[in-house]
């Protein structure tokens, strides 16, 4: 296919169930008749960028969540019971012990075995959400960025199976097994690009609109141990490096997530809820960041609507 004119790229980060995010950020998107040439997904950002560009609506999609959270493949999965014991809402005293004997549990695990999730989980996910087909072949041009663990470099995806680059994306380490694809060892993309900003440059768009939904940095923070000390200097690192890359898109939504866990499944529709506003009010400087060609008839559409009400 040739393009004509400025390509506009979607940029869609990770950040496990603050992902979710990106549904009403599409959702806005599709309401204000801006049209996506192409998308470029991380983890959480390429399982859902991966659903919309193979032709999914956003409201599909946000059903399809609904629905995997209320299956049977998701209340016997460990996802959900880890998932519970992080989760922000007020525990009884029961619940906290049960997150304690959790939480050990899953540390001692991690010395003896490549993760704490069973890969059936996350590939039952990726099944549910995504269709049998090659990444070339969907709706809309999309690319899944992973990172091999072997050279560090980043990996993106332009063609093989959707379902198993998503997997590869969505490989958060530690907690899912990294995938192994010829000579990679395919982890999360996030490790080297949070929010693929560059990808989408690489992958032609002119203009980039960048979804970040990962947590604020914190400044109160307790430091005591050694561990304390290893696991800040990493999201000082991960907090730079994505901080360096979104300066290099035009326009930066930031859906208000909070401190929410990654895995905490409990707040999906209030997180699409963040996404949409965060959308909306962006929605002035995407437009002034388009295209020409785009802002005309954008403007004339939403003038349209405005007489209609």
């Amino acid at each position: 296919m040739k393009w004509k004119g400025k390509k506009v790229g979607l940029a869609l980060g990770g950040g496990g169930v603050r992902g979710f995010s990106h549904i009403g950020v599409l959702k806005v998107l599709e309401e204000e008749g801006i049209r996506i040439d192409l998308i470029v997904g991380t983890s959480a950002g390429a399982l859902i960028g991966g659903a919309y560009a193979s032709g999914q609506s956003p409201d599909e999609i946000q059903k399809k969540i609904d629905a995997y959270l209320q299956s049977p493949e998701f209340d016997d999965s460990r996802m959900k019971s880890i998932g519970l014991s992080l989760t922000q809402e007020e525990k009884n005293i029961i619940k906290k012990a049960q997150q304690f004997v959790m939480n050990r549990f899953l540390f001692i695990q991690a010395f003896f075995k490549p993760s704490i999730l069973p890969s059936h989980d996350f590939q039952s996910l990726m099944n549910y959400f995504l269709p049998d087909i090659d990444i070339s072949k969907t709706r809309i041009p999309f690319r899944v960025v992973s990172t091999d663990l072997i050279t560090g470099r980043k990996i993106v995806f332009s063609e093989g199976s959707l379902r198993t680059a998503v997997l590869a994306s969505c490989s958060v380490p530690g907690a899912v097994a990294p995938v192994r694809h010829g000579d990679w060892l395919l982890a999360d993309g996030g490790i080297t690009s949070l929010v693929p900003v560059h990808a989408a440059r690489e992958a032609g768009a002119d203009v980039v609109i960048a979804v970040e939904v990962d947590r604020d940095l914190e400044t109160a923070v307790c430091i005591e141990t050694a561990k304390d000390v290893v696991f800040r200097a990493g999201e000082i690192t991960a907090s730079a490096l994505g901080d360096s890359e979104l300066s290099a898109a035009d326009v930066v939504i930031r859906p208000q997530v909070g401190n929410l866990h990654w895995m905490d499944f409990n707040r999906a529709n209030h997180l699409v809820k963040a996404g949409e506003e965060a959308a909306r009010d962006s929605l002035k400087i995407i437009n002034a960041s388009l295209p020409l060609s785009r802002r005309i008839p954008h403007f004339a559409r939403r003038l349209f609507r405005k007489a209609m009400k």
